[in-house]
């Protein structure tokens, strides 16, 4: 056992109420854990011997009190010996300043253990904010997949703890998010995929021992994202907005990340310092590699438009008025999306122009220098990808080259 504690009088020696305290030696730790129980007795009926308060017979008031302290100093050395075989059991060091946090969840009534899923997931979040190697938007997303399993959790009455984050909880929770959430495979799938992580994470750092989670499939399903055709990027390039300089300057951003394949949260905080020698030369904010993208006629005309200093828009905005902006352009052609929940299959007519995103500029940049024949690791090289399987999902072939491909090798 890597543990002992016994029960100690404040004072001893003094002829009135003593509080109690439970004294604790953890194996590896310098400082003894001592925690008050918050109860007095007076030393008279103390056992020095045993440490621990004398028991009186019959039902007068002296007798009902040490009764009442005994009961409470049992609670408290059940409860730490449990503690201390929960954490081992878990792989979790022994620490005074551990167990006394568990202690003050169980008896001062905080709100959550310090140790308990959710707490430590918040700890992981501070983490990633703290370190700052993710993404803001990633970071949201954390945030988000903590918010829908707090909701789980108290929808289903499903006790999130490490060890039930197993085989079960994966049923309830893809069933959850399917029929309560009306989430689609690819939403379910990104976030089983932020729970593995936040569980590879715990686990690392010694939560739990809990592995089940490896075995969770990440549901996905093909995609009917879009890209720009050459002559829609033409025809949005050269339209006049000239009476709607929002509308303009949204347009000349988006048509930026055509022209560059970058991710918005790239192209939109290009500087006259990002250019050298005819390139944009930018740290990344996913991948932090610093990127050297040849300018072409039309990210060139953009930045000198703007004199290198282009209009700041905010994602949400950005996501809002690029809508906009290709509804004013008249992208209405009638799109069929298909996406799955599970086995069934879901069929929506959108507009065009409702399916362009922020991310619609890198699509078509990668889409449009295949067209153009530029080769893919070129390309790659460029949009910064770093594995193929990653860069083939942006690949939206326009029908024209399609049917150009089919007719030379069929016709």
């Amino acid at each position: 056992m890597n543990y002992s504690y016994t029960f100690n009088l404040k004072s001893p020696n003094d002829d009135k109420p003593s509080l109690i305290y439970l004294r604790a030696s953890i194996k590896g730790e310098k400082k003894y854990l001592k925690y008050s129980t918050g109860e007095k007795i007076h030393p008279k009926y103390w056992s020095s011997e045993n440490q621990f308060p004398i028991k009186i017979k019959g039902r007068s008031t002296e007798a009902i009190q040490i009764n009442s302290v005994i009961n409470q100093l049992s609670r408290y050395a059940e409860s730490f010996q449990l503690i201390c075989s929960r954490l081992e059991a878990e792989n979790i060091t022994l620490k005074a300043d551990l167990i006394k946090e568990e202690l003050d969840y169980q008896f001062k009534k905080i709100e959550s253990s310090p140790h308990s899923f959710f707490s430590v997931f918040q700890l992981f979040i501070d983490e990633k904010t703290k370190l700052g190697k993710i993404t803001s938007g990633t970071l949201q997303r954390y945030k988000n997949i903590k918010e829908i399993l707090e909701n789980f959790s108290n929808d289903k009455k499903y006790n999130l703890t490490f060890k039930s984050i197993n085989d079960d909880f994966y049923v309830e929770f893809v069933n959850y998010s399917r029929k309560t959430l009306k989430h689609k495979d690819n939403t379910l799938g990104r976030n089983i995929g932020f729970i593995k992580t936040y569980m590879n994470w715990a686990g690392g750092r010694k939560y739990h021992n809990n592995y089940d989670f490896k075995r969770f499939e990440k549901t996905s399903s093909e995609t009917d994202e879009i890209a720009l055709s050459f002559e829609e990027l033409e025809t949005l390039w050269n339209f006049d907005f000239s009476e709607n300089k929002r509308l303009e300057k949204v347009r000349d951003v988006f048509v930026l990340g055509c022209a560059s394949g970058m991710r918005y949260s790239d192209y939109s905080r290009i500087n006259k310092s990002n250019i050298r020698n005819g390139q944009i030369f930018i740290n990344t904010q996913k991948q932090k590699s610093n990127l050297g993208i040849p300018l072409n006629k039309y990210s060139r005309q953009i930045l000198e438009k703007y004199d290198y200093n282009l209009p700041i828009i905010s994602p949400q905005k950005f996501r809002k008025y690029i809508k906009e902006v290709c509804k004013k352009v008249e992208f209405d052609e009638i799109i069929v999306k298909t996406s799955f929940r599970g086995n069934e299959r879901i069929e929506e007519k959108i507009p065009k122009y409702k399916m362009i995103s922020t991310h619609t500029a890198r699509r078509t940049f990668i889409t449009l220098s295949l067209e153009k024949g530029m080769r893919p690791d070129i390309i790659m090289s460029i949009t910064g990808h770093k594995s193929y399987s990653s860069f083939k999902k942006y690949i939206k072939l326009s029908k024209r080259i399609r049917e150009e491909e089919m007719t030379k090798a069929w016709d």
